[in-house]
């Protein structure tokens, strides 16, 4: 790590700087795959592997969000990528802590469909026409014009990508226009 963005990272989440130091060191040791703690500030025990997160308040989405987005965070970190999208997470966070629920902007409003496959977490706003991907740290848009999204399958194999469903067939991001959030 270049940088020491642990510090900027604990902030974002409002967790003490030593558990972001704790989680980091636990996360590196094992390549950034798992992680289990214990923080107050996150409601008590915690484990996370990519795709599943488990808490002492198992129907508190909001909480299970920050605790993925954080592990996320990390992980990303590790494997030298960027902490965050050009201020998407900072806003993402805002408007998780103030709307209790989503990982997405608020300005977004609710999606038609939603979901997370390992490590991956996409929202469809038809009224946007935007897609959201979020893998790790990093959240990308793309243009949905055109396609209405019903659902979501993930491949396997190398690569992990993931394949939607609209009402004109399978399609995958490579066949959308990533486009910068607004």
């Amino acid at each position: 790590m270049a940088k020491d963005v642990l510090p900027e990272i604990a902030q974002r989440y409002q967790v003490p700087e030593y558990a972001v130091r704790e989680l980091y060191r636990q996360l590196e040791a094992n390549g950034g795959t798992q992680c289990q703690f214990a923080c107050p500030e996150l409601s008590g025990q915690i484990q996370w592997m990519p795709g599943m997160v488990m808490v002492s308040r198992p129907t508190d989405k909001a909480l299970k969000a920050r605790v993925d987005g954080l592990c996320c965070e990390l992980a990303a970190v590790l494997s030298g990528s960027d902490t965050a999208a050009p201020g998407a997470l900072a806003r993402e966070w805002e408007h998780e802590s103030a709307a209790g629920e989503s990982w997405w902007p608020a300005t977004f409003g609710h999606p038609t469909t939603s979901g997370e496959q390992n490590g991956m977490r996409y929202a469809y706003f038809p009224d946007k026409h935007r897609l959201l991907i979020q893998q790790g740290a990093r959240i990308d848009s793309y243009e949905t014009a055109g396609h209405h999204i019903t659902g979501a399958a993930q491949q396997q194999g190398h690569s992990s990508s993931l394949t939607f469903s609209t009402d004109h067939g399978p399609i995958s991001t490579k066949q959308l226009k990533c486009i910068p959030m607004s």
